[in-house]
C-alpha cells in the first residue's frame, strides 16, 4: 500500500521488492512493487545501471563501504534514500547479497527506527562534509572515500566498528518487525501450477526455520544477561586474589596444624577460578560474535525466503510476468544463506558449550575455596596467627580475612543459573531438509525452462 507524505513515497510492511544485477550494477530484472515506486518501468530499469534511481543526498561514502563488503564476498546492508522518475523520494532498507554473477539486492520499509532515525541524522552530517570536500577540488573517489571515512567513525559513536558489525544488528530488527506485523510467505492452494510447488516449498522452509528464530531470540537473552554479569567479573576475582594473598600471608602458631596444607589447596582452587574468570570475557566476546553472525544470517535467509514466497505468489496471482529466472536468483541466495549458516551455528554452540564448562568450573572451584577458606579462618582464631611476610600485621591480615570470608562468593548462584540457560540454549537448523526443499525449487524451475541451474 502506497501512499505520500509531502515528497516522499511511502509503502507497507508487505510490499517487499527485490532487483539483481550484473557485477557492475547494471540492472538484469525487477519486480513490480519496484517498478511502482521507482515509477519506472521494467523496461526503463532493466538494463540501465542501478544508480538511476540514486539520490543526490545520499552519502557516497555510503555505497564506498556497501561495495567494500560485497568485493569481499559478504552481504550487506544499508538504509538508502533512493529518488523515483517523478521526483519523489522513497526511503528503503537494503540487503545486497553476491550471486554468482552478480548481486540480489531486497529491499523493505524502514521500520526499526531506533536505528533508523539516527543513520538520517548520520547521513545528513556526512553528506555535508562530502559536498565541502568536494568543492575544495576533490574527485569523486576522493569524495567517497572521504564519506566512508567519517561514516566509519559516526558508525563507532554507536558501537558499530564497521558497515558489517552495523548490518548484524539492523537486519534481525528489522526483519523481527516484520514478522511483528505479520508478513509471511503468502499462503495458497495448492494447484498444478509448477510455481504453487516452488510457493509450498519455500513456506515449509519458512516453517523450518521459525523454531531457528525462536531461539536466537532466546540466544540473545542469554548473551544480555552474561553481559550484565560480566560487569561484576572483576570483584569476584579481586576476592579470590585476596584470598589466595591473605593465606600466603599468615599461618597458625601451632607447628601440627593443617592449616598449611588447607592454604595450598584453597589457593589452588581459588588461582583456577581466577584463570577461569580472567578468560570468561573473551569467550563472552567469542559467543556475542558468533551468535551475532548466526542471527544475521538466518535472517538474511528468512529474508530471501520470504521474497520468494511473495514474489511466487504475486506469479500465482497473475501480477508479476518473468518468474523462473527472478526465483532462481532468491533460490541461489538461499542455498548460499545455508552454506554460512551451517558453520556459523556449528561454532555458536561450540563455543556455549566452552563456556558452559567455563561456567561450571568456575561455580565448583570457588566452592572448594569458601568452605575450606572458613576453616582455615576458623583454625587461626582458635589456635592464634602468625604472619609469613614481613610487614604484614597477623591480627589486621585475620580480620580482614573474616570479612572476605563473611562476604563469600553469592555469585555462584546466578552462575550456576548461567551455566543451566547456556546448556538449555540449542540451535537447531535441519539442514539437510531445507537444502532438500530448495532443492524442490531448482527442479521445479528446470522445468519452467529457467537458465539457472
Amino acid at each position: 500500500m502506497e501512499y505520500v507524505d509531502g515528497n516522499e513515497r511511502r509503502f507497507g510492511a508487505e510490499d517487499l521488492f527485490f532487483s539483481t544485477t550484473d557485477t557492475k550494477g547494471v540492472i538484469r530484472r525487477t519486480n513490480r512493487v519496484f517498478n511502482s515506486l521507482s515509477r519506472y518501468s521494467s523496461e526503463e530499469l532493466v538494463g540501465s545501471p542501478h544508480n538511476i534511481i540514486r539520490h543526490d543526498d545520499m552519502p557516497a561514502g555510503a555505497f564506498k563501504l556497501m561495495w567494500d563488503e560485497l568485493e569481499q564476498g559478504r552481504s550487506s546492508c544499508v538504509y538508502v534514500l533512493n529518488r523515483a522518475k517523478d521526483g519523489r523520494d522513497y526511503w528503503v532498507f537494503a540487503t545486497i547479497a553476491p550471486l554468482a554473477d552478480g548481486y540480489l539486492s531486497v529491499r523493505v520499509r524502514p521500520t526499526n527506527h531506533a536505528m533508523f532515525t539516527p543513520v538520517k541524522e548520520i547521513y545528513a552530517r556526512v553528506r555535508a562534509a562530502e559536498r565541502a570536500y568536494a568543492e575544495e577540488g576533490h574527485g569523486r573517489r576522493e569524495v567517497a572515500e572521504h564519506g566512508a571515512a567519517l561514516l566509519t567513525e559516526e558508525l563507532a559513536k554507536l558501537q558499530y566498528h564497521d558497515l558489517h558489525n552495523f548490518a548484524r544488528a539492523a537486519l534481525p530488527r528489522e526483519l523481527a518487525l516484520l514478522v511483528v506485523e505479520g508478513v509471511r510467505v503468502p499462503p495458497r492452494a495448492e494447484s498444478d501450477d509448477p510455481m504453487s510447488a516452488v510457493l509450498q516449498a519455500v513456506a515449509a522452509i519458512e516453517r523450518d526455520t521459525d523454531k531457528l528464530i525462536f531461539q536466537l531470540g532466546e540466544y540473545q537473552e542469554l548473551i544480555n544477561g552474561l553481559g550484565s554479569w560480566a560487569g561484576g567479573v572483576r570483584s569476584v576475582i579481586d576476592r579470590a586474589d585476596r584470598v589466595g594473598s591473605l593465606m600466603g600471608e599468615v599461618t597458625s602458631l601451632d607447628a601440627e596444624s593443617s592449616v598449611p596444607t588447607v592454604s595450598e589447596r584453597v589457593k589452588e582452587r581459588g588461582a583456577q577460578a581466577v584463570e577461569v574468570l580472567r578468560q570468561l570475557n573473551s569467550s563472552l566476546v567469542a559467543l556475542y560474535e558468533a551468535a551475532s553472525e548466526v542471527r544475521f544470517r538466518s535472517s538474511m535467509m528468512r529474508l530471501h525466503t520470504l521474497m520468494a514466497g511473495i514474489f511466487a505468489a504475486a506469479v500465482l496471482d497473475g501480477q508479476e510476468g518473468e518468474s523462473a529466472d527472478a526465483i532462481g536468483d532468491l533460490a541461489e541466495a538461499m542455498l548460499s544463506d545455508l552454506e554460512e549458516l551451517v558453520p556459523s551455528c556449528q561454532e555458536a554452540a561450540n563455543l556455549a558449550e566452552r563456556l558452559e564448562g567455563d561456567l561450571r568450573s568456575v561455580v565448583s572451584n570457588l566452592d572448594r575455596v569458601k568452605r575450606p577458606f572458613q576453616r582455615w579462618i576458623r583454625a587461626l582464631q582458635d589456635e592464634g596467627a602468625q604472619a609469613l611476610v614481613e610487614g604484614v600485621d597477623a591480627e589486621a591480615a585475620l580480620s580482614e580475612a573474616v570479612a572476605v570470608g563473611e562476604q563469600g562468593f553469592p555469585e555462584t548462584a546466578s552462575l550456576a543459573e548461567l551455566a543451566a540457560k547456556v546448556r538449555g540454549v540449542v540451535v537447531t537448523l535441519d539442514e539437510p531438509v531445507i537444502r532438500q526443499r530448495v532443492a524442490t525449487v531448482r527442479e521445479t524451475l528446470s522445468h519452467l525452462g529457467s537458465s539457472w541451474r
